[in-house]
């Protein structure tokens, strides 16, 4: 069963779609996140990967999906846990609505532990989707489109 968020970003879609299609900004907003960078050459596209580290763990993220500035699609592999990760972006009169959904699939050791690590993990990814959010209203304020809900 995916996981599933919403929210409302003050900035325009295609801004929230760039900066979270740019897996190496994950550290600016993510404290969980030490390192990532872009593995294949080229501007960011589908079938770009990234590897960053989160929580000490390698993590291999490869874009899936990349319908800009509507839909982004990722699938992410570290040992312990798969995700596909979905974030789409709409236009609202306050900037961007953005539902985020994750369907993990747990490896190992981490199938039985995961029902109980569950409510932890949720609770993580919506402190860290807030931190996005913040991170996206200062990107919109410092580069002047905080006003600009259908920059595209």
């Amino acid at each position: 069963m995916p996981i599933r968020e919403h929210m409302t970003i003050e900035c325009p879609p295609a801004l929230a779609f760039d900066l979270m299609a740019d897996v190496r900004k994950l550290p600016e907003w993510n404290d969980a996140a030490s390192r990532a960078e872009m593995k294949t050459d080229g501007p960011i596209a589908l079938g770009t990967e990234f590897v960053a580290i989160n929580r000490g763990q390698e993590m291999t993220s490869t874009i899936t999906t990349f319908d800009r500035p509507g839909l982004l699609e990722f699938s992410v592999a570290n040992k312990a846990l798969d995700v596909d990760a979905s974030f789409h972006f709409g236009a609202a009169p306050s900037g961007t609505e953005l539902v985020i959904e994750f369907e993990p699939h747990p490896k190992g050791v981490m199938k039985a532990l995961f029902p109980f690590l569950k409510p932890l993990i949720k609770r993580d990814l919506r402190t860290q989707h807030r931190k996005f959010k913040q991170f996206c209203e200062s990107q919109a304020t410092t580069s002047g489109h905080l006003d600009s809900a259908t920059d595209k």
